[in-house]
């Protein structure tokens, strides 16, 4: 096999390789022309047949300084690159391209075969420079119009490679393998194979196989072998067997593939995690389930035990109206709403501390607190009368600071309530207003839905939906309201408090805004419009 060195032009170009079985008839000898900047004009030989231009193998080797060896036994033809052997045989359509360094063999397929005239092998010359130019970049062209070759006037450097570096790392999550690339890729796969070899092919990309052999495998990586071919690499990587599965990707503000690597244990520990991600999702939709009604209410009997309340014209304690109304009402609830649970601050004449009336409540997972008093005035008997629903906010009118002073006075029946409620000022209060801010709206609703339903069963006049800042409402985690169900301090108004059945009267009023409150309360959270309320 004779390898022949000649002439002192080095082209390198793009091509897809054109093999015609035999000569055509049409088919004339012609030359190309070489443009050199500095230098004359150099010719190659070829054939032009209808415009279809093929060159002599032989001549573009020697005129660019290309190692070549033929054998004329076996009628082969291969030149020698930097880093590729291709060797072209005649009357045949595929060429077969050899990685120097790791002497892996591609073939490639061509559109015609390759024609020998007289020793000289000619092959389609479009294709053919194409083809070089891509495996060994000089910057080369060739224009078939004008049949011309054209080659920068100095010796061009390098093109840098597409695939530049190889890099491994261990996550907390398996590996990443990274694939440093010089440009953005285009298509690529990877695909694994149950023996563990990894296959990644990155279409239209060269890489730098002298870079990626400085690559020692380590961590998962056991082997990389590099294949270049004219339309691709492929990187072929033997894995361990641990490794399961792999996700490439392009690396965000990068030009970098990234391939990750999950090993059995990974998975099955992410397995294991979504399996527990998906408990906790159950366990929350459950408890939104539980919340999206309203089967908790926390009924509050107001005073109780040593602490009698307001004393009405005729003696009347308000301990007991509010406890005779909040047990009616209890057994109203149990027995009409279906799956609703009641829950008492008290159901006996016992004292119960203002702060832990809403613990009960919030233990209880109330969804409703209704706080049950009687109002009165300080010169009796009064005018004064009418039933009020408050909300707790900071007082705004001086007849609702003055019920709810009153209301908190009992504070003092509280061993340490200097201490645990020094810090209940209006500004508290505010504050306490905004943290209460999820079950405020639904908390005005209530107010509004109970003071309509009283008003249309009871005698008692509706003094509207007021404001105040009542101890006992502060902590509650729900909506909540006081009512205040008439003057005691009104002779009419007491003796309608102070009967059984004037109390009954009371309790079946509030039922009915509870039950209106519930119906509404469960179709705005069905509907997802009641999100907030369902936060703690």
């Amino acid at each position: 096999m004779k390898i022949s060195r000649s002439w002192g032009l080095l082209l390198s170009g793009t091509v897809v390789l054109g093999i015609l079985p035999c000569l055509p008839a049409l088919a004339q000898k012609t030359t190309l022309k070489v443009d050199a900047e500095g230098q004359p004009p150099f010719y190659v030989r070829s054939y032009d047949s209808s415009g279809f231009i093929s060159v002599s193998v032989n001549d573009y080797a020697s005129l660019f300084s290309l190692p070549f060896a033929i054998s004329p036994e076996r009628q082969k033809i291969e030149i020698r690159l930097p880093e590729h052997r291709v060797k072209l045989t005649a009357r045949n359509p595929y060429l077969v391209i050899t990685d120097v360094a790791t002497n892996a063999a591609s073939v490639y397929q061509l559109p015609n075969d390759v024609m020998l005239v007289d020793s000289l092998y000619y092959v389609a010359a479009t294709p053919f420079f194409n083809l070089l130019e891509r495996l060994a970049p000089r910057g080369i062209s060739f224009s078939s119009d004008s049949r011309r070759i054209s080659k920068p006037p100095t010796t061009p450097a390098t093109v840098p490679f597409d695939i530049t570096g190889i890099e491994i790392e261990q996550r907390l999550n398996g590996y990443l393998l990274t694939i440093k690339s010089s440009r953005k890729l285009g298509d690529f796969e990877a695909f694994l194979k149950p023996d563990g070899w990894l296959f990644v092919t990155i279409a239209d990309a060269r890489a730098d196989t002298v870079a990626l052999r400085r690559f020692r495998p380590q961590g998962v990586v056991r082997q990389l072998l590099t294949f270049q071919s004219p339309t691709s690499v492929q990187l072929t990587f033997q894995l361990s067997r641990e490794v399961v599965q792999v996700d490439p990707s392009v690396e965000k503000g990068s030009n970098d593939l990234l391939v990750a690597l999950h090993t059995r244990q990974e998975i099955d520990k992410a397995e294991l995690e979504r399996k527990r991600q998906e408990q906790m999702r159950e366990e929350r939709l459950e408890a939104e389930r539980s919340r999206s009604v309203l089967d908790v209410i926390v009924i509050d009997a107001g005073h109780g035990g040593k602490d009698p309340g307001t004393i009405g014209v005729r003696g009347t304690k308000e301990k007991d109206v509010t406890l005779g109304v909040a047990l009616k009402l209890g057994r109203l609830i149990e027995r009409n709403l279906k799956g609703v649970k009641v829950v008492y601050t008290r159901k006996t004449d016992e004292f119960v501390e203002l702060y832990r009336r809403t613990q009960i409540a919030n233990e209880a997972n109330g969804k409703l607190f209704v706080s049950i008093h009687c109002n009165s005035t300080e010169r009796k008997p009064s005018s004064a009368n009418g039933f009020e629903i408050y909300l707790l906010k900071p007082g705004k009118t001086e007849s609702a600071i003055r019920i709810a002073e009153r209301e908190n006075s009992v504070v003092k029946y509280e061993v340490g309530h200097e201490s645990r409620y020094q810090d209940l000022t209006d500004e508290y209060f505010i504050l306490v207003t905004l943290r209460q801010s999820a079950f405020m709206k639904y908390s005005e609703q209530f107010a509004e839905v109970a003071a309509e339903a009283m008003a249309r069963h009871l005698k008692i006049q509706n003094s509207g939906v007021k404001q105040a800042g009542f101890y006992v409402l502060v902590g509650a985690s729900m909506p909540n309201v006081l009512v205040e169900t008439g003057y005691l301090s009104n002779r009419q108004e007491e003796r309608i408090l102070r009967t059984s059945q004037g109390q009954q009267r009371i309790a079946e009023a509030l039922f009915q805004g509870i039950k209106e409150y519930k119906d509404a309360f469960e179709r705005a959270l069905k509907s997802g419009q009641a999100s907030d309320a369902r936060r703690e």
